[in-house]
């Protein structure tokens, strides 16, 4: 079968947008050029301007990329689950992120170029405006607490807060915050409920080391 050429800019894009997160994660994201992006997805670098208006472009289209897939991922899970259970998805996705994980790495330099980059600080404003509406809608199906969209801003506040605490001191990855979800939530510290976050955190934490 013959590949067409907008599949053939798909992949080339994607090929390019992957090879940018590598980079920035490697390099921080001021050092990256297209002369390094190109040679690392194996293409000329021409083709970074012909897909792209500038590096920078690619390296926001890039970095947004990751940061809505790794909230897909975690929030797919959470939303799935009810009570305790989705909280325990939450501390789950917290304790997997390490400071040598690229993808963290990745978003930790995304943030700090927001910054500088208008058009990066009011895509990220617009993605967490999306991820704090959801976040709201799934507190309100749940009944869990009477002001949701407050406890849905303090819960995205507190999962970004805690990632990048715990980048910078690893020794926070000991420290046991059910307790405090639990409570943020508007859920109860019963034997049950911390047993079942308890478990379900040790299960569904992955490993990026």
């Amino acid at each position: 079968m013959m590949v067409t050429a907008a599949e053939q800019g798909k992949e080339t894009r994607a090929r390019l947008m992957a090879a940018a997160t590598d980079s920035i994660a490697e390099f921080g994201w001021g050092a990256v050029t297209t002369r390094m992006v190109a040679e690392r997805a194996g293409l000329r670098p021409g083709l970074v301007h012909y897909h792209f208006h500038s590096v920078t472009d690619l390296l926001i289209d890039a970095s947004l990329q990751v940061a809505r897939t790794e909230y897909a991922n975690v929030m797919t899970g959470v939303f799935a689950a009810s009570g305790p259970a989705a909280m325990a998805q939450i501390l789950a996705a917290i304790g997997s992120y390490t400071a040598t994980d690229p993808t963290t790495v990745a978003m930790s330099e995304m943030m700090l170029a927001a910054t500088r980059h208008e058009r990066l600080r009011d895509e990220l404003r617009r993605f967490v405006v999306e991820a704090r509406t959801a976040l709201t809608d799934w507190f309100r199906d749940q009944r869990l607490v009477t002001d949701p969209e407050a406890t849905a801003t303090v819960v995205l506040a507190l999962i970004d807060g805690l990632i990048m605490h715990r980048l910078i001191d690893p020794a926070l990855r000991s420290v046991d915050v059910t307790g405090p979800l639990l409570r943020a939530t508007g859920l109860t510290e019963s034997g049950t409920s911390e047993g079942n976050c308890d478990a379900h955190t040790s299960a569904g934490k992955r490993n990026r080391d």
